[in-house]
């Protein structure tokens, strides 16, 4: 059974989505931009954990989408203000660059491509054929998601994320 958060956990996913500029449910492409901000957030280690599970449009955790629908129905007010600790909020800057360039199709490529190889522990190799079969990528779609899974796996090995 996925854990429930309580009022507190949901104020602070709303407010990191926000800070991201995700958390809105109104429209699919917003809901898509959530879950994977959510699921990349939570990778950088700047949010709470969702379980998540490869489903068409790529990782998508049914507890985040009803926790979505949570906020927004109780008009929970994100905050803008910086995290405490500061490397929380070192966390989140650099979650916000890696993905500043990322479009709802961008996101679902690399949050796929990220899922296949560090979840479903694939090769390299077969993750991006896979991600081409998955997805109708074409080769320069597939180098996008790698390149931006090298830029992730450099970004992680700073050490503000030494254990």
């Amino acid at each position: 059974m996925d854990k429930e958060y309580g009022f507190d956990d949901l104020l602070f996913v709303r407010s990191v989505l926000h800070r991201l500029g995700a958390g809105k449910v109104k429209t699919f492409e917003d809901r898509l931009k959530s879950q994977k901000v959510q699921y990349f957030a939570q990778s950088f280690g700047v949010s709470l954990q969702y379980p998540y599970n490869l489903y068409i449009r790529g990782p998508y955790s049914p507890a985040l989408a009803g926790d979505l629908f949570k906020m927004e129905e109780k008009k929970m007010i994100p905050s803008s203000r910086p995290f405490v600790p500061e490397i929380l909020e070192m966390r989140l800057k650099e979650a916000k660059a890696f993905m500043a360039d990322m479009n709802a199709r961008r996101l679902e490529l690399a949050a796929t491509y990220h899922w296949l190889v560090k979840i479903a522990k694939q090769t390299p190799v077969a993750a991006r054929a896979k991600l081409k079969v998955l997805k109708g990528a074409d080769d320069k779609e597939a180098g996008y998601a790698v390149a931006k899974l090298r830029e992730y796996d450099r970004i992680k090995k700073s050490r503000i994320y030494e254990a």
